[in-house]
Parts: structure tokens; C-alpha cells; sequence
């Protein structure tokens, strides 16, 4: 009886045993398990090291790769070839270029450089010095016969008014279209007209000197023309009302300084 409690005492330290040893057995291989599924410390590294590239656009040493967002994560990377890295002679280039894109400038600055300068050469005209000589005379503007004298001392008969009157000017027969000329050399300072001599010109002769020619139609000089003697200034025209009885003449006046003078004693 006492070897058979024995026996059965021992039996169950056995079991004990072996059951511990077995609770042991499994808990080493767990740990031998568990040990070979987590990441060593280089790659704890590497996992931290890729969530901060993720919230950052440097480069990840690791892999030479950059990662901007979460959802750029899987894109292919394309890695720079040789051929399209610059060279530091290329970025210093562009970082000049760049400088001066800043500015606004650079369109400007290259116009600059493509466009040649040319000089303007302005031509320093000055106005001719008009002078009249009177020991050189005057042409006659048309030729005909006087029907009506110069006659500022004493008054004149007038036909067609039929009345006596001073009269500053010559009256030159001719014809209608006939062509008037310049009777000396003169800048154009007036072109008008009125009722008595119709259409005039006036003209500067220099020293002051002035002419005056009426009774004209189809003109071809204008103010600040300078004409020749003995140039077209234009054509007879009908007389006006004040000279129908004289019939169809030139009027001429030629005055210094206001004053009036005798044409009949400068034609030549």
C-alpha cells in the first residue's frame, strides 16, 4: 500500500514536470518566433525615415528617392541621368538669367542690344533773307496798257463809280485766263478776297517792301510759298463790279512799310 502511493506521488511530479517543461518549450519558441518577426533596428530607422519624407520633399537617402504626399507614394520615381544634371557653369547661367527676368528688364535690355543707334541728322535750314532792290526794277505781272494810273496826289476819275478817288495802284489791261507773273521775288503772306479787287495775293519782297496782286482766279501759290520772279501765280479773272466799265485788268499795289508806291517807276 505504501509503495503503491509512492509509485502514484511520482507519477504526478512527473506530469508536472513535463508540463512545465512543455509550457517552457512553447514559451521559447514564441520568443525565438517573435524575435525573427521584428524589425531589427536599421530598419526602425528606415520606417521613421520614410514618414518624415512624407511630410517633406527631400530626398530619402535610403533610396534616392523623393516623396512629396501620401497618395504620390506609389508613383515611379524617373531617376536623373548624367545627361540632364547641370552643370554648376549651367546653373550659374540660369541664376543670372533668372536675376535678370526679375527685373522686367530683359526683353528691354536685348532690344537694346539688337538696335543700332543711327544718328539723326537734322538739317539746320535757315529762312532765306529776302531783299528787294529797286535800282533792279520789277517785271511787268501781264503785258497790256494802263487803264487806270497810280495817283495818290491828286484824285482820279473813276467810270464805273463815276467818281473821283485816290487810287494807290496800277490797273493793267488783258484778258481773262491770261496767265499773271511774279514781278519780283517774294514770299507768299496772304492769299484773299474781297469785293473790290476780288481774289489777291500778297507777297513780302524783303527790305519792307510788299506787293499786292487782284483781279486773279486759279491760283497756284499759297501762304508761305516762296515764288520767283516771274513765275505763274495764277490767272486773270472777270472783273468785279467796281471795274466793269474798265473791263478786265490786273490790280497791282507795291507799298514800303504801309506806304504806297508808283509801280510805274520800277517796271522795266
Amino acid at each position: 500500500m505504501k509503495r503503491h502511493k509512492f509509485t502514484k506521488w511520482n507519477k504526478e511530479k512527473v506530469s508536472i514536470y513535463a508540463s512545465a517543461a512543455l509550457v517552457v518549450g512553447i514559451c521559447v519558441i514564441s520568443g525565438m518566433y517573435a524575435q525573427s518577426q521584428s524589425p531589427s533596428r536599421t530598419q526602425i530607422l528606415d520606417i521613421e525615415t520614410v514618414d518624415e519624407g512624407r511630410n517633406s520633399t527631400e530626398p530619402i537617402a535610403s533610396t534616392g528617392e523623393t516623396v512629396t504626399s501620401d497618395m504620390e507614394e506609389n508613383l515611379p520615381v524617373s531617376t536623373p541621368t548624367k545627361s540632364s544634371i547641370p552643370i554648376p557653369s549651367e546653373i550659374a547661367k540660369g541664376r543670372e538669367q533668372a536675376a535678370v527676368d526679375l527685373t522686367g528688364d530683359a526683353e528691354f535690355a536685348e532690344a537694346e542690344v539688337l538696335t543700332e543707334t543711327v544718328p539723326v541728322v537734322t538739317e539746320n535750314k535757315q529762312e532765306e533773307v529776302l531783299h528787294f532792290q529797286g535800282e533792279d526794277g520789277m517785271s511787268w505781272p501781264v503785258m497790256g496798257n494802263v487803264i487806270m494810273n497810280y495817283s495818290m496826289d491828286e484824285r482820279t476819275y473813276f467810270a464805273t463809280l463815276n467818281q473821283y478817288s485816290y487810287y494807290p495802284a496800277v490797273a493793267i489791261a488783258s484778258e481773262v485766263e491770261a496767265p499773271v507773273a511774279a514781278a519780283a521775288k517774294g514770299k507768299v503772306t496772304k492769299v484773299g478776297i474781297n469785293e473790290e479787287i476780288g481774289q489777291y495775293v500778297i507777297m513780302d519782297l524783303g527790305d519792307g517792301y510788299q506787293a499786292t496782286y487782284g483781279q486773279l482766279r486759279d491760283l497756284t501759290v499759297e501762304t508761305g510759298d516762296m515764288v520767283s520772279r516771274g513765275q505763274i501765280i495764277g490767272y486773270v479773272a472777270e472783273p468785279t463790279k467796281y471795274y466793269s466799265l474798265e473791263g478786265t485788268n490786273v490790280y497791282f499795289k507795291l507799298e514800303q512799310e504801309g506806304e504806297p508806291l508808283n509801280p510805274l517807276n520800277y517796271f522795266r
